[in-house]
């Protein structure tokens, strides 16, 4: 799959866009924005808490198949950075929607590993 395609034609192969992503985690199902950019950057636009950004990379794995992986960095409601999440994610995309797992690791801002979740999520490009 060629990333560096763009375009309407290109974006209905591809993930580039901005999608709205649902998480499913044993403790319940948050909300998120992605970007994916046609050079291969992932972008955590609004994070399942307020104030919560990241960033990362996607790549193509197969015909309709691509991973990603990015840090979400993480803020108190006073701005406080309070830690990040090392996300990774293998995803199925049909065309405007996506299903994906993966793990994520969850640490604080000493870097100290509080927490591995299995994460399922599903996904709607944007218009």
């Amino acid at each position: 799959m060629d990333q560096s395609v763009t375009g309407p034609a290109a974006t209905a192969a591809t993930p580039v866009g901005t999608w709205t992503e649902e998480l499913l985690l044993e403790r319940g199902t948050y909300t998120s924005t992605l970007r994916f950019t046609p050079n291969g950057r992932t972008l955590l636009l609004a994070g399942p808490r307020p104030g919560c950004v990241g960033a990362g990379s996607w790549t193509a794995t197969g015909p309709g198949r691509f991973s990603f992986r990015l840090a979400e960095l993480v803020f108190d409601p006073d701005g406080t950075f309070t830690g990040w999440v090392d996300i990774e994610q293998h995803v199925i995309q049909t065309g405007d929607t996506f299903t994906s797992s993966g793990v994520s690791h969850v640490y604080d801002a000493g870097d100290r590993l509080l927490e591995r979740a299995e994460v399922a999520a599903r996904g709607i490009r944007r218009a």
